[in-house]
């Protein structure tokens, strides 16, 4: 028998000797017959396997089994105890032995047992007597099988675990969160952000970053193809952008210096769409270069505008230049970046969204909920008619600003307060309660209820005091003198109220430090001059309190050129000017209302009688937003040039409207009625000189260091 034993049979089909894998598998035989285990371990060794162990019932085999699972079992199914049926339910109801090639031997062959043996589980059924040379080739055969498999399996592990490390390398190029912290911080607002891979890696990216200024950036790129290629590629992208940093304030340059990095980098065929742009969070200049991405849509309640990102794509062609173009983001509007698969997936009807569709589904979602939460909604309704796993990578990113103050104030400011002192002998008395208004909150004190005068122990509410002259010339004065110092040191309005044309040797005209108003012009001028007066007061107690807490900017070179649109800007420029005064407050205000005429009436052509209508109405504020949010006018936007030399700075302002005849509000106007353009006025006192130029559209301003 060991002579035989020595001998080795080759396994049918084979020249070669059997693989280490298989040659050294781990097999199981299991028979209750000690001679049958013998002959089938002999026949096992003769054909090269060496790693064998035996069983000799069914209990002893699952619980060796469980000790060392086996890479294949031979398992005799008529058995005591535990039949071989019993041990297939029982592998195969386990988990970890589910897979485990069963060979099962039986003297039986009806149709009946073979179909009851693959019914409970095994894997391949051989007859007894066993016949070696099949034996060999079955077993051969399961266990190279198995072994292909596993590894099949092994590599496919190793290549989800490889997948995984990959997409969580390229989700890792994604902004942080107090990068996304930062970035709202400076731009005042929220941002929305969705991105997800076609495949288990993708070739979109999206990025944004703080800029030096107080400026942002942002960013959608689109590499063509998917998977393990495109993520490569996009890696490549991410990687070159980072050679870029003294780039990055320049949208068009960028986006050149990347192309000409990558053209030959990129494999043929493969290229990147991309859109950059650069937002000033003080000007609210968005200047962006577009590279062939799909449009961004800048979007404020029913309003939708979309933006040029038309260029030759990312590395194709190593000459190609990018032009940078210039809009602005306002608070309030939001600016959303796509992918194209979010216009171009195939909708239930067959057609696609398209960018027309996009809008309608922007303007649809503005009325649904919140502002912040609008890419969500949109996306939601875009995956209620897809199919979860989409043709394409989708990316969509959206920065809304200041959403919660889309105006110029943060706060509807509450109307002025004025406190009129009357008598009731006044022509005017019946008419000052008519003077209340939307924007201009009047209070009357009748002199005869008063024994010591308003005496205002704090003047914090109060906008302006008007006192009627008809209360007599020592009434008159005694209530002027009660009023609190503070108030009129602050520049508070005090207007006299007097009836008619007074004469020259008047002594009512003798009060210093107040303005005068004819009563018989009627209670519709008075309203509108008191609202003015009560509006500019408020603005520059403003002013100057936000140069009182503005921290002053060390060794200030002014010198050079500077745009702005809207109030806020106008106001912020005004106070970066005054630093360069040891008194600032007088440059402030005389910038602030030269710039504030050149928004107003220049970039927005609010008429100044306009401008009085709407101040009076409270509806100023309103008006300017509309206006700047309008086709005609957002892309207006007024400059100034700074030149500064040891004793003076020169301010040269101009505007893009079509000017007013300045002659009239430059002349000296020693009567006591005041016409409008009451900022030109308080702007010739700031400054050593003041001359307009053209139509009017231009202005010089002079101011002695």
């Amino acid at each position: 028998m060991s002579d035989l034993a020595d001998e080795t049979i080759p396994v049918p089909g084979r020249n070669d000797a059997l693989p280490e894998g298989v040659s050294s598998a781990h097999i199981l035989v299991v028979d209750d017959m000690p001679i049958m285990r013998k002959m089938i371990g002999m026949c096992l060794e003769r054909g090269g396997f060496s790693n064998i162990s035996f069983a000799e019932d069914g209990d002893v085999a699952l619980a060796r089994i469980a000790e060392k699972s086996p890479d294949l079992v031979i398992l005799d199914i008529n058995m005591p105890k535990l039949s071989g049926y019993d041990v297939c339910r029982q592998l195969r109801s386990d988990p970890a032995t589910a897979s485990l090639p069963i060979l099962v031997q039986s003297a039986s062959e009806t149709a009946e047992e073979r179909v009851e043996v693959f019914a409970v589980g095994a894997t391949d059924f051989v007859s007894k007597p066993i016949n070696h040379p099949e034996l060999l080739a079955r077993v051969c055969m399961h266990l190279e099988n198995r072994f292909l498999i596993r590894s099949l399996s092994d590599f496919q592990d190793r290549m989800h675990s490889e997948l995984k490390m990959a997409r969580e390398m390229q989700h890792s190029l994604l902004p942080e969160q107090n990068v996304v912290s930062a970035v709202e911080e400076i731009g005042d607002a929220s941002l929305e952000a969705f991105y997800k891979a076609s495949f288990e890696l993708g070739g979109d990216l999206w990025g944004t970053w703080p800029l030096p200024g107080n400026k942002l950036g942002i960013y959608v790129l689109d590499v063509t193809g998917h998977g393990v290629g495109a993520a490569l590629n996009t890696f490549s992208l991410h990687a070159t952008m980072a050679r870029f940093e003294d780039k990055k304030l320049d949208p068009a340059e960028f986006l050149t210096s990347l192309n000409r990095s990558l053209v030959g980098a990129f494999p043929l065929g493969r290229f990147a769409t991309m859109f950059y742009g650069v937002l000033d969070c003080d000007t609210h200049q968005l200047t962006y270069a577009g590279a062939g991405a799909p449009r961004p849509i800048i979007f404020c309640g029913n309003q939708c505008r979309t933006l040029d990102s038309s260029g030759l794509p990312i590395a194709i062609m190593k000459s190609a230049t990018y032009e940078n173009l210039t809009d602005r983001l306002e608070p309030g509007e939001s600016l959303f970046c796509y992918s194209d698969v979010l216009v171009e997936a195939e909708q239930p009807d067959g057609s696609i969204l398209g960018e027309d569709g996009l809008i309608k589904w922007i303007q649809e979602a503005e009325k649904d909920g919140s502002r912040k939460t609008l890419v969500a909604r949109l996306l939601d309704r875009f995956y209620a008619v897809q199919d979860e796993h989409l043709p394409d990578d989708l990316t969509a990113v959206a920065i809304h600003r200041n959403v919660q103050a889309a105006g110029e104030d943060t706060n509807k400011p509450q109307p002025p307060l004025v406190t009129v002192i009357t008598a009731e002998n006044s022509p005017m008395a019946a008419h000052y309660e008519s003077l209340n208004a939307p924007g201009l909150d009047v209070q009357c004190v009748n002199v005869q209820g008063l024994e010591n005068g308003i005496n205002q122990k704090d003047f914090s509410g109060l906008s302006a005091v008007v006192i009627d002259c008809a209360v007599g010339y020592e009434t008159a004065r005694d209530h002027f003198e009660a009023i609190d110092p503070a108030f009129v040191e602050a520049g508070g309005p005090v207007v006299m109220i007097l009836n008619g044309e007074p004469s020259d040797d008047d002594p009512i005209l003798g009060f210093n430090r107040v303005k005068y108003f004819d009563g018989s012009k009627g209670a519709d001028a008075l309203r509108r001059f008191l609202a003015e007066e009560a509006d500019d007061f408020v603005r520059i107690c403003a002013l100057k309190k936000a140069l009182d807490e503005r921290e002053p900017d060390e060794a200030l070179d002014l010198a050079g050129g500077y745009r702005f649109a809207s109030r806020k800007e106008a106001q912020k420029l005004a106070m970066m000017f005054s630093q360069v005064s040891r008194d600032p407050v007088p440059l402030a205000i005389g910038l602030s209302e030269l710039f504030l005429n050149a928004i107003e009436h220049g970039c927005l052509e609010i008429g100044h009688d306009e401008k009085g209508q709407l101040i009076e109405n409270g509806l100023l504020n309103e008006e300017i937003m509309r206006r700047r949010s309008s086709e005609k006018y957002r892309h207006r936007c007024a400059s100034v040039d700074v030149r500064q030399t040891d004793q003076t700075l020169l301010f040269k302002i101009e505007d893009p409207g079509k000017g007013f005849d300045y002659d009239a509000y430059l002349k000296d106007n020693a009567s006591h009625s005041k016409k409008h353009g009451r900022g030109i006025a308080m702007a010739k006192g700031c400054f050593s000189r003041l001359e307009y130029f053209g139509d009017g559209n231009i202005v010089e301003a002079e101011f002695k260091l």
